[in-house]
C-alpha cells in the first residue's frame, strides 16, 4: 500500500464514524450528523470509497463493478446510479493535501486557550461553543476581537483535519495562511498528522494550500 493511498484512508477515517461492517454513519464530530451517503477518495494508488449504512447492498455492488471497469471512474453514472437510490441534493468534490514532513514555519498566530477563548465570542460564536472539541485553534486577534482562525474541523488518534476561516474585510492580507502555520506545527507537536482539504471552488482555501507548499495525495468526493 502506498503513501497516497495511505493517506487517503486516515482521512476518510477522521472525517467520518462507522458501524462494525465498516459502513459510514455520521461525520466524525460530536453533533450527530448524518455522513454522506457515497464517500469516493480518488488517488493516483486507487480509490478508497465508503459506503453509507442505509446503501443497499446490491447497489453497492454495481458502483464497485462501474468503479473497476477500466482505468477511469466514470462520475457520471455513478451519480445516475446513486440518484435511483435517493436524489442526490448535494455534491463536494475538491483536493486533498498534506503538510510536508519537513514543515517548519514561524507564525504570529495566538493560541486560544480556555483563558482566551472569549476573543472568539464575537466573530465565530460556533467555534466558541464547540471550543472543546476543535482543539488546537489558532486566531489572528485585531481590535481585541479573532478575525482569522484555524481549528480542527474533526479529529482522530492519527490525524487532524484543518478548518480555516477568515472575516471578509480582512481576507487577502495572509491572516489565514498564519493561522493554518501555527495550527498544523501544534497538531504536529501532538504527533498527529495535519491533513487540510477544500472544494474546487474555495480558491482562497487552494492559495493557502499552494503558498505553504502543501502536497496533493488525492480528491474528494461526497455525495449526499
Amino acid at each position: 500500500m502506498t503513501q497516497d493511498f495511505q493517506l487517503m484512508e486516515i482521512q476518510a477515517n477522521v472525517l467520518f464514524k462507522y458501524d462494525s461492517s465498516g459502513r459510514m454513519t455520521e461525520l466524525n464530530e460530536p453533533l450527530s450528523i448524518d455522513a454522506p451517503l457515497f464517500f469516493l477518495g480518488r488517488t493516483s494508488e486507487g480509490n478508497v470509497v465508503r459506503f453509507h449504512k442505509d446503501f443497499p447492498n446490491l447497489k453497492m455492488n454495481k458502483v464497485i463493478e462501474v468503479m473497476n471497469n477500466g482505468d477511469q471512474v466514470d462520475l457520471g453514472k455513478i451519480i445516475e446510479m446513486i440518484n435511483e437510490i435517493k436524489l442526490i441534493s448535494s455534491i463536494w468534490m475538491g483536493p486533498a493535501y498534506v503538510f510536508p514532513e519537513s514543515f517548519n514555519k514561524k507564525s504570529n498566530a495566538v493560541k486560544i486557550t480556555n483563558e482566551n477563548k472569549d476573543l472568539l465570542l464575537e466573530n465565530f460564536p460556533n467555534i466558541f461553543k464547540e471550543f472543546e472539541w476543535r482543539q488546537p485553534c489558532f486566531a489572528i486577534i485585531e481590535d481585541g476581537n479573532a478575525v482569522s482562525i484555524c481549528c480542527c474541523a474533526r479529529k482522530s488518534a492519527i490525524a487532524a483535519e484543518a478548518s480555516v476561516e477568515t472575516l471578509y474585510g480582512y481576507k487577502g492580507r495572509g491572516y489565514g495562511t498564519e493561522s493554518v502555520i501555527a495550527w498544523a506545527i501544534e497538531v504536529k507537536k501532538e504527533k498527529l498528522k495535519p491533513l487540510y482539504s477544500t472544494a474546487w471552488d474555495n480558491f482562497s482555501s487552494q492559495s493557502i494550500a499552494e503558498k505553504l507548499g502543501l502536497q496533493k495525495y488525492g480528491v474528494d468526493l461526497h455525495l449526499s
